[in-house]
């Protein structure tokens, strides 16, 4: 009976120490030490509050749902790369160390106090309300618009007579001087205005003769009762053409012509106008008023007066694209599109530079250059044997056109300056 009891209570130790009792202990023990390696099964039920004393080895993953809100200790040592969900709500302090590149999406409202370092590219969007500088740029822009082509005419042979009047010219040894100058000032002063062709103007007046004597010559004080003392003089006249070669030159000056002797009749012919050289007379040249009571009046003369064109200006050169194109003319005949462009891009004041830029290829002739292709003591210069074997320069005289149009771009006087430009590689 005790060997059968023995062995009932071996058995019951070996299905025990198989399984979890079915009635679970109420007083389980405690173990003094964790186990060295984890369950192979965990707990369905974790515990509802994390460990006082973390793991000192983090899981090699990290959690699937992040905690909701930041740490109040940040980290000491942040994050190499940022954060793909930047944050909506900007620092309350800037960075001591402002980003290298500007923001994709520029502020709607700019800062009250500029930067101390502006930027070194202009905004793509110039601003609506540009500032206004005050000073003018020391430096103008390059190049100016080309000026209208004009024509200067000398007009000769006017004629201003005095009627009875008597000229103080004893008393006055410049006295024709004077009334030259005070004639200048008030008929070009009347006749300006009235100009209203545009690039018309009157530059200049000179008193040329008194009663058929030269002004150079001294003149006595006539008393002239039943004469007329005649004054003749010229006017330098400028016009504006109102096409680019002032072939229009001669109808411009007519018109010219026919505006001034009416105009200059209706001047000198009024006592407005003796009235403004006395005036002149006295207040610029310091003559007695007194002095010129014998000037009692002013009529126009009965003079032809004779012009002469002076000089068609600027005449520049272009290139002759309509014509022969082989190279830059200067006729004033350059289409209109031409000479609202600033010069240096069709218009040139110099054949070489026009020949540069349109004709490089036909330089010589364009420049009108004669063997061009020879050097300083008439040897042949070099060139790169591009079309030949392609390894050093030749100076044989069988370089293409282009090249003799142009040696001074493509040929050299020396065959060292030519393989170091053009053969560097092979030296």
């Amino acid at each position: 009976m005790k060997f059968t009891a023995l062995i009932t209570a071996l058995l019951a130790s070996s299905a025990y120490a198989q399984g979890p009792s079915d009635p679970p202990s109420l007083a389980p023990s405690k173990s003094s030490a964790p186990s060295d390696a984890p369950s192979e099964v965990p707990s369905l039920k974790p515990s509802a509050a994390p460990s006082d004393e973390p793991s000192l080895k983090p899981s090699a993953e990290p959690s699937l749902l992040p905690s909701l809100a930041p740490s109040d200790a940040p980290s000491l040592k942040p994050s190499a790369e940022p954060s793909l969900e930047p944050s909506l709500k900007p620092s309350a302090s800037p960075s001591d160390v402002p980003s290298l590149q500007p923001t994709d999406v520029p502020s709607l409202t700019p800062s009250a106090q500029p930067s101390d370092a502006p930027s070194d590219l202009p905004s793509v969007s110039p601003s609506m309300a540009p500032s206004v500088s005050a000073a003018p740029s020391s430096t103008p822009s390059a190049p100016p618009t080309r000026p209208e082509p004009q024509i200067e005419i000398d007009f000769t042979g006017f004629c201003l007579n005095f009627v009875n009047s008597t000229l103080p010219v004893a008393t006055y040894t410049n006295f024709y001087t004077f009334l030259g100058d005070a004639m200048e000032t008030e008929i070009i002063n009347y006749l300006n205005p009235k100009l209203t062709t545009p690039g018309q103007r009157i530059l200049s007046l000179a008193i040329t003769e008194i009663d058929g004597n030269a002004v150079g010559r001294r003149l006595e004080e006539r008393q002239l009762a039943d004469r007329l003392t005649e004054v003749k003089y010229d006017l330098t006249f400028e016009q504006f053409c109102t096409r680019g070669n002032c072939d229009d030159a001669t109808q411009l000056t007519q018109a010219a012509l026919d505006f001034l002797i009416t105009n200059v009749a209706t001047l000198v012919n009024s006592t407005a106008f003796l009235e403004a050289l006395k005036n002149d007379l006295v207040t610029n040249h310091n003559i007695d008023l007194a002095d010129l009571n014998g000037m009692e009046k002013t009529q126009s003369g009965g003079c032809t007066p004779t012009f002469v064109v002076n000089s068609i200006f600027p005449m520049m050169y272009y290139p002759d694209w309509a014509g022969a194109n082989k190279g830059c003319i200067a006729d004033g005949k350059e289409d209109e599109y031409m000479r609202l462009n600033p010069e240096g891009y069709y218009l040139f004041d110099k054949l070489v530079d026009c020949c540069s830029r349109h004709y490089s290829w036909n330089y010589n002739e364009c420049a009108g250059i004669d063997n061009a292709a020879l050097g300083p003591d008439g040897e042949a210069l070099y060139y790169p044997d591009w079309e030949g074997e392609n390894k050093s320069c030749k100076n044989d005289g069988g370089q293409p056109e282009y090249m003799s149009n142009n040696p001074t771009a493509w040929m050299f006087e020396t065959l060292e300056a030519c393989c170091t430009a053009r053969y560097s590689w092979n030296m």
